[in-house]
């Protein structure tokens, strides 16, 4: 049990497309995973959901599960967190020195590495950046390449497998997508649209939320603008259901967020708040028109942007201004 590792988000994604998408036994998807074939089916049958099986809702029940365990875990030590937040100093007082002193003091106290966990998965107060050498735990790189061509197929892919040129903004022409939602009996709203390299946003307005309305809309505002799309990344809003019809029109991906994790867009996210300022929240849409949204987006788009890649930026601005 001490060299058992939790399943991951990428292995349940495998486990989603190898069970619902290929139809796999729960043996074939344990020998691909490596896993025991309990581990498989006792996975499958806590999390799923009527009779398909979701990553996702999988990952989040286990996060929440992770949490609370935490949680209870921390609320033994709550002595040392005391001695702890008033004596760490990173020059003089570590963490390790911390909890050396507290033993010697008699106090339950957790490990070094216990700590450090805290510290990583944002459960205390104390932060890697208080270190005096601050941590960095970086994500490994994916074990199961051969499916990511096979993913790539699904009608969204998950962000996990975003590749790392969109991630690191070096590539013009990738975009987030979200709504912004008027207030009142209508279902009024705005659909933007964010370039990652540029910041640059377009948007256009919704009479309504349903799923076809919003691609109608998409398209026009494609189409209007002659954007260059080569990925979108959405969350999990339901109007967003049947948005890879418009990418698979366009022929380019469509990822994901994590459910719950619309941070993950956090450049459209930025650009929403933007547009908040000009329509705050418990505005009524109703008479908004198209040129309010371009005076709008004339002042947004105006406003200085840290941008990466300046080469990939200029060839953008001189498409589209």
């Amino acid at each position: 049990m001490n060299n058992y590792k939790q399943i991951s988000l990428k292995e349940r994604t495998l486990i989603e497309y190898l069970l619902n998408v290929q139809n796999k036994s729960v043996s074939f998807i344990a020998k691909e995973l490596n896993r025991n074939r309990s581990t498989i089916y006792r996975e499958i049958k806590r999390n799923k959901a009527a009779v398909i099986y979701k990553a996702k809702d999988a990952q989040f029940t286990r996060d929440i599960n992770n949490t609370l365990s935490h949680q209870n875990e921390i609320n033994k030590y709550k002595e040392f967190l005391r001695f702890l937040y008033a004596n760490f100093n990173p020059k003089s007082f570590s963490i390790d020195v911390c909890v050396f002193k507290a033993k010697e003091l008699g106090i339950k106290t957790p490990t070094t590495q216990t700590v450090y966990n805290w510290i990583k998965n944002k459960q205390i107060k104390i932060k890697s950046k208080d270190l005096l050498r601050p941590r960095f735990w970086w994500k490994k790189s994916s074990k199961y390449k051969k499916y990511l061509w096979e993913i790539s197929k699904m009608n969204s892919i998950p962000i996990t497998y975003r590749p790392k040129n969109i991630n690191k903004r070096k590539e013009v022409g990738h975009f987030e997508i979200d709504l912004v939602v008027g207030s009142g009996n209508t279902s009024k709203a705005i659909i933007t649209l964010v370039e990652r390299v540029t910041r640059k946003g377009f948007a256009i307005k919704l009479e309504n939320k349903t799923m076809k309305h919003t691609n109608e809309k998409l398209k026009e505002l494609i189409g209007k603008e002659n954007l260059n799309i080569k990925s979108i990344t959405k969350d999990n809003g339901m109007e967003f259901n049947l948005l890879h019809e418009v990418t698979q029109e366009l022929s380019v991906p469509l990822y994901t967020c994590n459910t719950y994790a619309s941070c993950e867009k956090g450049t459209n996210e930025n650009f929403n708040g933007l547009i908040r300022r000009y329509l705050p929240k418990k505005t009524n849409f109703t008479n908004l028109t198209d040129d309010n949204i371009i005076e709008i987006l004339n002042e947004i788009n105006k406003m200085p942007r840290k941008i990466l890649n300046y080469k990939s930026a200029q060839e953008f601005y001189e498409t589209f201004g």
